[in-house]
């Protein structure tokens, strides 16, 4: 973590990571309220409105776009409030510029995430991802998945890989598919999972996870948000 704080230190009406994860927090705790047996809920969604100096706009949104930041914006909320990490809001985060920092948070509407099935014997399948989940496997099978993405289609492995919810993107994870699960980007950019240092890759909406047998053949997954 020391090099993001080498990235902004903060100071005066500047940000840095520490700063910026406390400040969300403090954002979003009051929009908890508790139920009749005195438990804590939230929106189900969350809308956080981040403004700093055109300056550190980049910076920003480069934390913002971390699955580190919101990770530990949800263990630094679920230790403030007293609730389990599931029990918080999806977050999304909007960075713009203005002439001094501030964070709001206020209750967004619900938008679900869908995967759109290209190819294999599901070919043109919607898929919209459960509210409120927080990670799910998927593969060829319903009976060894939590998202079936082809019955049959035999080079899709039985459970091919894992998705993580992480704010406003999402995490995938290659298991049984290995270097065969690809993340391709609207620019053609392309991050195979298995080969990062942490064995995920950062999935975003319009991104496209590829599975594939190594001799041409895919099964495409087109991400999609709304």
């Amino acid at each position: 973590m020391g090099w993001l704080s080498e990235l902004l230190k903060g100071g005066g009406d500047e940000l840095g990571w520490d700063d910026l994860i406390r400040r969300i927090v403090d954002a979003i705790a009051p929009l908890k309220v508790y139920g009749r047996k005195g438990d804590v809920t939230f929106p189900d969604d969350v809308i956080v409105r981040i403004t700093v100096a055109e300056a550190s706009q980049s910076v920003i949104q480069g934390f913002v776009d971390k699955p580190e930041l919101d990770r530990e914006v949800g263990a630094a909320l679920a230790n403030r409030c007293d609730v389990a990490p599931q029990a918080l809001p999806t977050r999304e985060y909007v960075v713009s510029a203005a002439d001094r920092s501030s964070i709001i948070a206020t209750e967004g509407a619900p938008r679900v995430w869908r995967i759109v099935v290209s190819g294999g014997d599901r070919d043109g399948s919607q898929l919209p991802l459960p509210a409120s989940w927080s990670e799910l496997t998927f593969g060829r099978g319903a009976d060894s998945n939590d998202l079936a993405v082809c019955e049959k289609t035999e080079f899709v492995s039985r459970r091919a890989g894992k998705l993580h919810r992480a704010g406003n993107q999402l995490e995938v994870a290659s298991l049984d598919q290995g270097d065969e699960l690809v993340v391709r980007r609207p620019s053609g950019e392309t991050v195979r999972p298995a080969r990062t240092a942490r064995g995920y890759a950062v999935v975003k909406a319009d991104d496209t996870i590829e599975l594939g047998d190594g001799r041409g053949n895919l099964v495409k997954l087109l991400v999609s948000r709304s």
